[in-house]
This record gives structure tokens, C-alpha cells and sequence, in this order.
């Protein structure tokens, strides 16, 4: 379990994804952040919100325990359930996990077992990850890229492709998830 990390102070919001849950039958999608420390410029993960019901922590995951922990489950050589994961958070909630799990799986780090429903798997190049960040951050620190302005040949404006959306937040939205990362999210009922 890793130390303590009271709030995202000294940290910058580098970008928010969405990303679909580990199971067929859950509804919603889950958004996830990527933080960099202002200090050491070390990368962490925090889970940021659940569109359905589920409680879970916003607490900031630092990549290398991440990886420390993919490091072991790959060497085992063995699939293994979200709850492997658990150790990374401080927060109890029974979902932590198993969104974490559903992150690392959009992130293309883990995969969903071929032959067994619920397990997991390391993908062989899950040490390269923390280097595709490089290019996360330059897009974020570069926004109006030309690639972003893409306009319709009728020179009116039309919805965005798909692909093109950006699922970024501003920092007015950045401030309001700070805060206790032991704090449980839940819809009401």
C-alpha cells in the first residue's frame, strides 16, 4: 500500500478519459485522471467519476506502484481478478479495484482475459506505459493543435466527429475533485 497522499495539492491535471467498466453488465461509464507532480514530474492516476451508482476513492495512485504492482502480477505469469489491485489504495470501497482495473484496461496496460470472465491479464509491454504520458502531456500543454480545428467543407459548423472530442476538463472542474481522497462518491438513491 502506498503512503498517504492527502489531496492533489502540487499537482496538475494533465487529462480526464472515459473509459467503459470491466463488466458487460454495468451501466455507465467511469472517468479517470492523469495528475503529474509538479516537483518530481512523476505521473499518478485518479479515479474521478462514475456516471451509474458506485461509490469509490479519488485518491491519487502514483504510476510506478502501478507498475511495481503489474510488475508481480506479470511474473506470475497467471490472469488474476481486479481485487489484485486493491493494495494501490488507501480507500476501502469495494469498487476502487475494480475501476482501476477498468482504466488500466483503456489504457491498453491490462486486458480482459480471453477465455475467463473477470480475469485480467498484463500485456507484455506494460513497462513502456508511463512514456506514452510524454505525448499526453505535450497535447495538453499545446490545445489548439490544427488537428482540433477540423471544419466541415461547407464552412458550416457541424457536431464533432466522435474521435474528436475532447474529454478533458477545465480547472474550475479540476478543483472541485480535489479534495479528501478517501472521500466515497455515490449517486443518491
Amino acid at each position: 500500500m502506498q503512503s498517504r497522499i492527502f489531496d492533489k495539492m502540487n499537482q496538475t491535471l494533465i487529462k480526464t478519459w472515459s473509459c467503459n467498466k470491466l463488466s458487460d453488465r454495468a451501466k455507465g461509464q467511469l472517468k479517470y485522471q492523469l495528475w503529474q507532480d509538479n516537483d518530481d514530474q512523476s505521473f499518478g492516476i485518479a479515479l474521478s467519476e462514475n456516471e451509474s451508482s458506485g461509490g469509490f476513492s479519488t485518491e491519487l495512485i502514483k504510476v510506478d506502484q502501478i507498475i511495481l504492482s503489474l510488475q508481480k502480477l506479470y511474473q506470475s505469469a497467471k490472469p488474476f481478478h481486479a481485487v489484485a489491485l486493491k493494495g494501490l489504495f488507501v480507500g476501502k470501497s469495494v469498487n476502487n479495484a475494480s475501476f482501476l482495473g477498468a482504466a488500466l484496461v483503456d489504457q491498453g496496460v491490462i486486458r480482459l482475459h480471453p477465455q475467463t470472465a473477470r480475469l485480467l491479464e498484463v500485456n507484455d509491454e506494460y513497462e513502456l506505459w508511463p512514456i506514452s504520458f510524454d505525448d499526453v502531456v505535450q497535447q495538453s500543454s499545446s490545445p489548439f493543435e490544427s488537428s482540433h480545428d477540423i471544419k466541415p467543407a461547407s464552412g458550416k459548423r457541424g457536431p464533432k466527429p466522435k474521435n474528436q472530442q475532447s474529454t478533458q476538463i477545465d480547472d474550475s472542474d479540476a478543483l472541485a475533485n480535489v479534495g479528501d481522497e478517501n472521500a466515497v462518491h455515490q449517486e443518491p438513491i
